[in-house]
């Protein structure tokens, strides 16, 4: 887990949190009703989400873990009734096109 709760200010933090479970929120809702979405996501998770705009930075989501815990848990849940469980593997698994 990340030092980002000592890296960043309070008012910050919550910031980056709102923002990631805004975007859960908004890639939750569109795989309720985008097939060619959820179809695009399922074959190249980053790059859909990346064309899409939806961010779901590793810091930012350690951060809602930790201060929302229940409101994450509830998203967590409804993306995974919405995605094949390898999904969230497929997004953290490293890239070959990565510069890193």
């Amino acid at each position: 887990m990340s030092n980002l709760a000592y890296k960043v200010h309070p008012v910050e933090q919550a910031e980056l949190v709102n923002t990631v479970a805004t975007a859960m929120d908004a890639l939750i809702g569109r795989l309720s009703y985008d097939e060619s979405f959820k179809a695009a996501l399922a074959n190249n998770p980053k790059e859909t989400l990346q064309a899409t705009g939806i961010v779901l930075q590793k810091e930012a989501l350690e951060a809602y873990i930790r201060s929302q815990p229940e409101r994450f848990e509830q998203a967590s849940e409804a993306l995974f009734s919405r995605v094949d469980s390898d999904f969230l593997m497929s997004l953290s698994a490293p890239s070959c096109d990565d510069p890193k």
